[in-house]
């Protein structure tokens, strides 16, 4: 009886979720059940085979054709976002209830942006919906201390977007939003490879040739190394090995590393003096998938002559700083009602 009672109790209470809508993928936590899923942002368009192509080469085209309702970090196609959030909702929803959602947003969207996360959520099935910066999120879950009076920095370098924000007692004192992340970098890779050995790689193999990061430290041991990968030859439609340089790989990184880094510096350089020092010591927090490739963290610590220190779970940040977060107000009174938006000071 006990046991019919709990369960009872748990179908008619009102489930909580917070939810990270990335460029990539997209995470989910429900309150009820104290779990995380991560799916990918995108919905395959299946497309049937009319052409004596090989089959591998149709498997693989359609693996690659899908649509994707966001971009560089916002959503840009409500009507697949909707259907993106809706299966995903009702996968973490457990009760007779809609679900209340605590959701992030980069930090330099417009609020006509976070209006159409607003929408999508509500008409997945939400009853409700709190919106908090994606920064603030990514500092919680990468374990900061937002209310130290001394100035941190967080760097989360995402799919499609990289960002940078200056917490000091328990605010964002600056922030900047740049359109410029791992998938500007995955691409490029992605084209130099098409251009000179005619083979689309799969993202997988994409992913692992950025790694070469690591070596761009050392002058020697970047300029040599092949790698041996595998691929669809654009002409024949079928798999191929192919033997890669490791020196065209990091020529295809450097033109958007150096744009990254840049703008990093830049953004350095305009805070004020005070601000910068207590950087100098504090350092950098990295997060996001741009945390996940080896060397990067050491690449921008030698670039801004600042130490950048990677955070315990950098894929998870906002995910583990919003479930945080919703978990702190569940309760409280009034509580979704201080979910408002900061007002900020944007470094352009």
């Amino acid at each position: 009886m006990n046991v019919m009672l709990t369960e009872l109790l748990h179908f008619m209470s009102r489930p909580n979720i917070a939810v990270d809508l990335g460029t990539a993928n997209t995470r989910i936590y429900s309150s009820l059940n104290g779990e995380t899923t991560d799916n990918p942002s995108s919905i395959n368009l299946v497309v049937r085979k009319t052409t004596p192509v090989s089959n591998e080469y149709f498997q693989y085209i359609n693996n690659k054709i899908s649509t994707k309702p966001l971009r560089r970090g916002v959503i840009v196609d409500l009507k697949n976002a909707t259907i993106l959030l809706k299966k995903l909702v009702n996968k973490n929803r457990k009760s007779l209830l809609s679900p209340m959602a605590l959701a992030t947003a980069p930090i330099g969207t417009t609020e006509k942006e976070r209006d159409l996360l607003r929408k999508a959520l509500m008409n997945a099935g939400t009853s409700h919906v709190a919106i908090i910066p994606e920064s603030r999120a990514a500092a919680i879950g990468a374990g900061l201390d937002l209310a130290l009076p001394q100035a941190q920095m967080l760097l989360d370098i995402g799919d499609g977007v990289t960002e940078m924000a200056v917490f000091r007692g328990g605010r964002i004192l600056y922030h900047a939003t740049v359109h410029l992340a791992c998938s500007d970098l995955h691409r490029s890779v992605r084209s130099t490879i098409l251009a000179r050995h005619r083979v689309q790689l799969e993202n997988a193999s994409i992913e692992k040739l950025t790694h070469v990061i690591s070596s761009m430290q050392n002058e020697q041991e970047s300029n040599v190394g092949i790698f041996d990968v595998s691929g669809i030859d654009a002409v024949q439609g079928k798999r191929v090995h192919c033997c890669l340089n490791r020196k065209d790989v990091i020529n295809a990184l450097e033109p958007v590393l150096m744009k990254i880094t840049v703008i990093i510096v830049n953004f350095l350089k305009k805070l004020p003096d005070k601000i910068y020092s207590e950087i100098l010591e504090s350092g950098i927090t990295l997060t996001g998938g741009g945390a996940c490739i080896a060397g990067m963290d050491s690449l921008i610590a030698r670039r801004t002559n600042i130490k950048v220190r990677v955070a315990l779970d950098p894929l998870h940040a906002v995910i583990n700083g919003a479930r945080l977060s919703l978990n702190y107000w569940i309760g409280k009174e009034d509580g979704w009602e201080n979910f408002t938006w900061p007002k900020l000071t944007a470094f352009r």
